[in-house]
């Protein structure tokens, strides 16, 4: 008899022993958790602060400024786009943009090439080879030349070629303007089908009278 209350008393021991510590282990763990979830949170606002600040930095692209004027190439340059234009994501990069109405019969596109080194001194002169070129693109049809100029805008040259190039498909505006960005070649080129061009010429011609750079 003796034997067995000893037994027993050892086993009650053994489970008195092993309900303390169980409690312990199960605080220790929650413990851990509690110092692994702060952690873990703030590791997903800082993922999330990471991708709003590049989806801010993306979105500041050709975003306008309050008073009628729109930033582009990282801010390099300034201008007043013609209203009813809207950026287009498909085809636009770093360097190339491009906006379209939403019929898609007005385009335009601005380039701005890093790699092609220009002066602003030399706009005139690449403007009379820019015509070339464009009278060699269109060999054998008459062109219908509105403007054919090097301004000073804001203190920089800009080269313009307004011309209507004619089509059986449908005569079309265009006009190409070229200066120096940064040390670098720039293109802006309008185009929209002909018999639309009153409602679009002022606001093209106004665009680039406005850019700052």
């Amino acid at each position: 008899m003796k034997k067995w209350i000893a037994v027993l008393f050892v086993f009650g021991v053994v489970a008195s022993v092993s309900a303390c510590s169980v409690p312990g282990a199960e605080e220790t763990k929650a413990e851990m958790n509690i110092e692994a979830e702060p952690l873990d949170q703030r590791g997903k606002q800082e993922q999330k602060g990471e991708e709003t600040a590049e989806k801010e930095q993306k979105n500041d692209e050709g975003q306008n400024d309050g008073q009628g004027m729109t930033k582009v190439f990282s801010d390099l340059m300034a201008l007043k786009l013609p209203e009813g234009l809207e950026a287009q994501s498909s085809g636009s990069t770093n360097s190339k943009l491009i906006y379209t109405d939403k019929a898609n019969q007005v385009k335009l596109e601005m380039l701005h090439d890093p790699e092609q080194l220009v002066t602003d001194e030399g706009i005139d002169m690449g403007r009379l080879k820019m015509r070339g070129i464009f009278e060699q693109q269109y060999e054998g049809v008459k062109l219908e030349w509105l403007k054919d100029e090097t301004q000073q805008v804001h203190g920089k040259h800009i080269a313009i070629n307004e011309v209507i190039v004619p089509s059986k498909a449908g005569d079309t505006y265009h006009l190409v303007a070229w200066a120096e960005l940064d040390g670098a070649f720039l293109e802006i080129t309008f185009t929209c089908p002909a018999d639309v061009k009153g409602e679009w010429q002022n606001a093209v011609h106004e665009m680039i009278e406005s850019i700052q750079m």
